[in-house]
């Protein structure tokens, strides 16, 4: 059968004059049973060649060069002749490879019974055209194509071969798959657009009408196709939205307009009676020489109403403004965020939308501070009372990269009926506390300095701040208290205990105090 293609020389194939090869006698002009016969009058020969020769050396180069995969087969389906783009086709190198062996093979298994039934129809109704099919490749790859055979008949007209040309379409079907795909994400992008998509005819009839007016205005869309946008226009707004249809939207713009599209805000009905706010545009679009109108709205009822709570906004904006730092984020009372300006985005490394709706504890509360943040908030809750409201106090922030740092923070609560939001002002201190911490460096070397001045340091090579917290040490202090006398960090005085250790070769504090003592170090 046709339905597979190849080309070869295997040994001893006769190598024709176009390079075509041949496997099997007959097809080189022979009388031999399933010969390729040339019917009518022979071509003009070349000179000293036949006119028959002639004629079958041009089918073979014809072959030979042809883009197309073309094969000859016996009836049974036995390769018999291919051309080199069969071979490459199926990813062998030469014809040889394929020459002699079953058509069959090289069918992909979900197609063999069609491909028989196929082979029925060529005997019995002749050529078959462009059929599709799916052709194995050596390395067990699938190649598309499109095959048109048909057979090849004796003087009597019974078929003694089959003759296929193939061609390879894969490319076309990958065009195919990348406009289905186009096409598809088109059409979802439409139908899951929370936008209204609207299509009117001039005289307002709906031509189309997206699915999203379910949501919008209840209705599906067939119920509204057909029938015409004025029945759900409010009364009030049909001479308007009719006056911008005839002053704008039906004016024909071209694609190419860069003319931005005046929003016009008006009422539609819902299925169920009640008036929605819609917002829209629309621009022409033409048809096969017809015009319509393509109008993209969308429901600002929410919108509206919320401008009517403009008074409670403005309170909560007022008190926002009056303690602004940097950072402002907004909380409900179960810690949902609902407000997170810019500046806090960029402090936080977070953007808004992802922020909103999350729980502030979650997002950047370290882990360690979570338990206190919400046990604060629940003592608010149940009794009024919160010791960090309308006080600027430090604490530790934690951005979107996990990362800590030092924030000043100052929290109002705001009453909004019954329920109370607040509103946390943010500074970050990471600048001011890397200040201080270059403070304490120049003091500690300008102590330095003094004590080389005053000759050189005391026992063991303490310094003097060293010698400082020595005596605190001595005198039974912890870290915090230290750092509190001498205006340092909890930190910085563990270093300088480390250093203490170290030189004198203690190996506790408990140790360090009492030699400290005991050689009148300190005293």
């Amino acid at each position: 059968m046709s339905v597979v293609e190849g080309a070869g020389r295997r040994p001893g194939a006769e190598t024709t004059r176009a390079g075509l090869q041949t496997g099997a006698p007959g097809v080189d002009g022979s009388a031999q049973p399933g010969a390729i016969e040339h019917r009518g009058p022979p071509p003009s020969a070349l000179p000293g060649e036949s006119p028959f020769e002639w004629a079958a050396a041009l089918y073979r180069s014809i072959v030979d060069t042809s883009p197309d995969a073309i094969t000859v087969t016996t009836v049974e389906g036995k390769i018999i002749l291919c051309n080199q783009q069969a071979a490459t086709l199926h990813g062998l190198q030469g014809a040889d490879e394929m020459i002699g062996r079953s058509a069959w093979d090289f069918v992909a298994a979900e197609d063999i019974d069609r491909a028989s039934r196929d082979l029925l129809r060529i005997f019995s109704e002749g050529p078959i055209r462009n059929v599709e099919y799916s052709l194995l490749r050596s390395d067990g790859g699938r190649v598309p194509v499109e095959l048109s055979a048909s057979a090849i008949t004796d003087r009597d007209g019974n078929p003694r071969a089959l003759i296929g040309v193939v061609r390879d379409v894969s490319e076309r079907r990958t065009v195919e798959e990348a406009l289905r795909r186009s096409e598809e994400h088109f059409r979802h992008l439409i139908e899951n657009a929370p936008d209204l998509i609207t299509v009117i005819e001039p005289s307002g009839e709906v031509r189309y009408q997206s699915p999203s007016v379910r949501r919008t205005l209840g209705y599906t869309p067939d119920e509204l196709v057909g029938t015409n946008i004025w029945r759900i226009i409010h009364p009030d707004d049909r001479r308007t939205v009719g006056d911008a249809i005839a002053r704008g939207l039906l004016q024909t713009q071209s694609s190419e307009s860069t003319m931005p599209h005046k929003l016009l805000v008006f009422q539609a009905q819902h299925k169920d009676g009640r008036w929605r706010y819609l917002e829209g545009s629309g621009k022409v679009i033409t048809e096969e020489g017809c015009a319509y109108g393509l109008i993209n709205s969308r429901d600002i009822t929410d919108r509206m109403e919320a401008e009517r709570a403009l008074e409670a906004s403005e309170r909560r904006k007022a008190a926002i403004l009056e303690t602004a730092l940097d950072a402002i984020i907004t909380i409900d009372d179960e810690s949902n965020i609902l407000e997170f300006n810019p500046a806090a985005e960029a402090m936080f490394g977070r953007r808004a939308d992802e922020a909103i709706g999350e729980r502030l504890d979650d997002l950047i509360v370290p882990p360690s501070l979570r338990a206190k943040h919400r046990r604060g908030m629940q003592r608010y809750l149940t009794t009024g009372e919160g010791p960090v409201l309308g006080k600027r106090m430090e604490m530790t922030g934690r951005r979107a990269d996990e990362s800590e740092f030092p924030v000043e923070l100052a929290i109002v609560p705001i009453e909004m009926g019954e329920t109370t939001i607040f509103t946390g002002h943010v500074r970050d201190l990471t600048e001011h506390k890397r200040a201080e911490e270059e403070i304490q460096r120049a003091r500690e070397e300008l102590e330095s300095r003094v004590e080389q001045r005053l000759g050189g340091g005391e026992a063991y090579g303490l310094t003097f701040r060293e010698l400082t917290v020595l005596h605190l040490l001595s005198s039974g202090r912890a870290d915090k208290e230290i750092a509190a006398t001498l205006g340092i960090r909890p930190k910085t005085v563990n270093k300088h205990v480390q250093r203490i250790l170290h030189k004198m070769g203690a190996s506790s504090r408990t140790e360090v105090g009492v030699r400290a003592i005991r050689e009148r170090i300190v005293g």
